[in-house]
């Protein structure tokens, strides 16, 4: 059953989610299991989704970020490789051995189906609600994934209709170190051309 995740994009700086070299990544910010107020522990969107699924950011409060009620970015999990794959491609080898060790059990998400509007975010109320009965939006930390199929169904189909697959803007705060054409590794080989 495919999911999709609501999420808050907090700080929108172009490294999560990373829209460059033409596929979109999703690593080191959404990873991690949670302690939540009452002790339980709750994975995070990294570990939870599968191929197929699909993730949506949306604005938050921070200046970092476009403002509740636009969405920063949509895109389908294609791939999913290991943290350390992911940052060996990104940051040529500098992770050290203890490092990478750890990173083994965490991992980043590839999508060449995305969405990425940053600056430019749309505004969710042009999200058809046909199959939703509750908001697109998550408010605070964590995420959500209690959409229908039918919802994911058409919030795929809405955005294909509507939206080249890529970058419509640039990130809402650009990081001054991001290097917008670099492509990992691991993603070139299958036909990066940045």
């Amino acid at each position: 059953m495919t999911k999709l995740y609501s999420y808050v994009v907090d700080h929108d700086l172009g490294y999560a989610p990373n829209p460059f070299g033409g596929f979109c990544t999703l690593a080191k910010c959404k990873y991690g299991t949670v302690k939540c107020r009452n002790g339980s522990y709750r994975r995070n969107i990294v570990e939870l989704a599968e191929e197929g699924d699909w993730i949506a950011g949306t604005g938050g409060a921070s200046s970092q970020s476009a403002g509740h009620g636009k969405l920063i970015y949509a895109m389908r999990v294609d791939e999913i490789i290991s943290l350390a794959e992911y940052c060996r491609g990104n940051i040529g080898n500098r992770i050290d051995a203890e490092h990478d060790i750890a990173e083994k059990s965490r991992y980043a998400l590839i999508s060449h189906h995305f969405f990425y509007f940053g600056q430019n975010a749309i505004d969710i109320s042009h999200i058809p609600r046909k199959h939703l009965d509750h908001p697109f939006e998550k408010k605070g930390p964590g995420h959500r994934c209690d959409f229908s199929e039918e919802f994911i169904e058409e919030f795929a189909k809405w955005l294909k209709a509507n939206f080249k697959v890529g970058v419509h803007g640039q990130p809402c705060n650009p990081h001054s170190e991001l290097k917008l054409s670099k492509c990992p590794t691991q993603v070139r080989k299958k036909g990066c051309t940045a």
